[in-house]
């Protein structure tokens, strides 16, 4: 039994270290290849204005997390214009039903723990479901994710909630207003059938792997948030989401192994994805660079190579989404250039804390291959 349990051990580590090996590699080759595929350069353009955009846009409107704005005017950037806007709207809707869901809930679930801890639970459930099953699951998963927010925002103090609700919205659609602005002068405009799903029917029949993949996510946030009332912890809004936004990773198959693997890969492209965006923030930093222009123009610099990377063919696309992240995050503090690197580290700090706990679930919950050998027999 202890000889079966080191080798599992074993072998976990050493596919982690395959993993990372593999993600380095693909890197370095995302990177040797920027400005080969016109098609690509055209989206890292569109990239490279929409968030220097969304940031001034975000300033001159004199709201309170500008890097909010430029994260939202980035990620809603598709290969067309129409997909852009149909991704932004998604996007917004999302924002908007999880900041009335937070700020209905929010007048008495931060008196209560437990209660707030099965809302948690219960709320990253249905968005990690939704993601599986729905045709707006992009927008289910924001209304999950910003309902957190804004709930573990107000936490100390829920008499500011309102406020919170109302600049998520406000911020988000900034970000969709630039995306949709820039990506229709420089894109094509072509309208894609929307993306098939499976649907809501069946989550007790053929849809149960999808259900069973909520149940796994909501349960790391459950424990996530037990954790962090007993050890006082930092971060616990980044937790939160990052197992939210992880646990979204498509089921495969039957939600077993396949899940297994993707869930562990999509961890391990945010947490490095993460350390390669803050060195790059951290090299920005040491330049100590003080002209407002310069500063846009590395903001630029640093999300055309996150887009490039983001939409490669050597799949490690999540890798150049989370340092685009991160560099965004850390660069953006404010209407000038930054002088710390602390919210980078922040949050850094935030998303290990949740991949930790949601990596202890995987293993406790996830069949390993022994038991899929015995199942498959039997």
């Amino acid at each position: 039994m202890k000889e079966s349990i080191v080798r599992s051990v074993i072998e976990d580590f050493a596919e982690a270290g395959r993993m990372v090996d593999g993600a380095l590699r693909g890197w370095w080759k995302e990177l040797g290849e920027l400005g080969t595929d016109p098609a690509r350069t055209r989206l890292c353009l569109v990239a490279a204005i929409t968030v220097p955009l969304a940031t001034t846009m975000a300033l001159w409107l004199e709201v309170e997390s500008v890097w909010w704005a430029a994260i939202s005017g980035y990620m809603t950037i598709m290969a067309s214009g129409a997909a852009s806007i149909r991704k932004g709207l998604l996007r917004l809707a999302g924002t908007i039903g999880g900041a009335a869901v937070g700020f209905i809930v929010a007048r008495w679930l931060p008196y209560d723990h437990f209660a707030l801890s099965l809302f948690l639970g219960a709320a990253t459930m249905l968005g990690v479901v939704a993601m599986q099953v729905s045709p707006h699951g992009l927008a289910w998963l924001f209304a999950t994710i910003t309902s957190i927010l804004v709930l573990l925002e107000g936490l100390n103090d829920p008499l500011k909630v309102p406020y919170i609700a109302f600049y998520r919205i406000f911020e988000v659609g900034i970000g969709v207003t630039a995306s949709a602005i820039v990506a229709n002068l420089l894109m094509h405009w072509h309208a894609d059938p929307p993306p098939t799903s499976p649907g809501w029917r069946h989550l007790l029949g053929p849809q149960w792997p999808a259900m069973l993949h909520g149940m796994r996510a909501a349960i790391a946030v459950i424990v996530m948030m037990q954790v962090w009332i007993w050890m006082d912890l930092p971060q616990v809004t980044e937790m939160a989401i990052s197992i939210a936004v992880v646990m979204s990773a498509p089921v495969i198959g039957d939600g077993s192994l396949g899940t297994r693997h993707a869930v562990a890969e999509r961890s391990l492209h945010r947490i490095l994805g993460c350390f390669l965006g803050g060195i790059a923030a951290l090299g920005c930093l040491a330049l100590q660079v003080e002209s407002f222009i310069w500063w846009l123009a590395l903001i630029a610099g640093s999300v055309w190579v996150g887009m490039h990377i983001q939409n490669g063919r050597h799949g490690v696309g999540y890798l150049g989404t989370q340092a685009a992240f991160v560099f965004i995050v850390t660069l953006i503090q404010g209407p000038a250039p930054p002088s710390s690197i602390m919210p980078g580290i922040d949050r850094f700090v935030g998303i290990s804390g949740g991949m930790a706990i949601l990596l202890i679930i995987s293993l406790m919950m996830w069949p390993n291959e022994a038991e899929r050998k015995a199942e498959q027999t039997s």
